[in-house]
């Protein structure tokens, strides 16, 4: 796997423990969770309900619902609008939404 594009970004940050679908994983602490998946490598988070098309993050302001994960159970939320929070479940393979 390929250094991220925004590894580059913060140097040094305060990091914050997530679990992303089961796995623990270390992020910069100010991060969305849509930039914390693409921090990590994510560069497709769900696949399209219909066309089964791979999907990301897109505007990152709540408009494209493109970012859509399930957050601490809560299922279709957008990434790009919550902060990663220590210890936060991501799941990126919600039945039905994505892969």
């Amino acid at each position: 796997m390929t250094d991220s594009l925004f590894s580059c970004l913060i140097k040094d940050p305060p990091q914050c423990p997530i679990v992303v679908n089961g796995i623990e994983h270390q992020v910069p602490a100010q991060l969305s969770v849509a930039a914390a998946l693409l921090y990590l490598g994510n560069l497709t988070i769900r696949k399209h309900p219909i066309s089964g098309e791979s999907r990301a993050p897109f505007c990152h302001m709540g408009v494209c619902f493109e970012c859509l994960v399930s957050i601490d159970g809560q299922h279709k939320r957008r990434a790009c609008l919550h902060q990663v929070t220590p210890h936060m479940c991501i799941d990126t393979a919600m039945v039905g939404v994505n892969p």
